[in-house]
């Protein structure tokens, strides 16, 4: 085995364990303030390893078991870095809880569903294409003479697969299914009928990512 179809398979590898990622990810906690939800880091989690699964997947095409946990780390690594420190403010996502009737608001849907693209993180770093390749081919070091080839050209292609996907993935999907709950501390009637959703938390229901899948097609 060369290390170009190595890069490949590890390609389609990483593709697969993302979309599974994708498709368990929701929102967990957070903050709601009045109409306000505000997605802090940490708050971005899915029930799917993808360590583990693009090493199950790689294992599958007998790409060498020491060279395929190597790529899994760096490569998940990189990801949950990403997911580790995502954060957005959605100003107007639930204006009915600015003005709640009562001492708490149940779980509300969401008025809209904000673009990725408005969101950041610290560790997005980790998803450049430089970065990624130089991890890959730090990690890789000791494995070099069992493939064929040289492994830095390879992963290079790889780290700017990944970076390209990443790009292209979240300037067209949006956050679905938020929802939006809480306390309202200063509700006192007669006298305030009404009154805003105090450090209320969000959650998601269904699938959160609406869109594409993760993973530019290579020709």
């Amino acid at each position: 085995m060369d290390w170009n179809s190595i890069a490949k398979l590890s390609r389609e590898a990483f593709r697969e364990a993302v979309n599974e990622w994708i498709g368990k990810a929701r929102i967990q906690g957070g903050k709601v303030s009045g109409p306000a939800a505000i997605l802090t880091p940490g708050s971005l989690v899915s029930d799917v390893n993808i360590e583990m699964r693009v090493v199950q997947i790689l294992a599958r095409s007998q790409v060498p078991w020491g060279i395929s946990e190597a790529l899994a780390r760096v490569l998940a690594a990189a990801w949950n870095e990403w997911a580790a420190g995502f954060q957005i403010h959605v100003p107007k996502a639930y204006p009915s809880l600015a003005a709640v009737p009562g001492p708490f608001a149940r779980p509300t849907p969401a008025a809209e569903a904000p673009s990725l693209s408005q969101g950041s993180s610290g560790g997005e770093f980790a998803l450049k294409a430089p970065l990624l390749a130089n991890k890959l081919g730090s990690a890789l070091r000791m494995y070099t003479t069992e493939a064929q080839g040289i492994p830095d050209q390879a992963m290079k292609g790889l780290a700017e697969w990944v970076d390209a996907s990443f790009n292209e993935w979240r300037s067209l999907v949006k956050l679905s299914g938020l929802m939006g709950g809480g306390s309202v501390p200063t509700f006192a009637p007669p006298y305030v009928p009404v009154g805003p959703v105090v450090a209320g938390v969000n959650v998601s229901v269904g699938s959160l990512f609406a869109g594409p899948r993760f993973g530019k097609v290579v020709f």
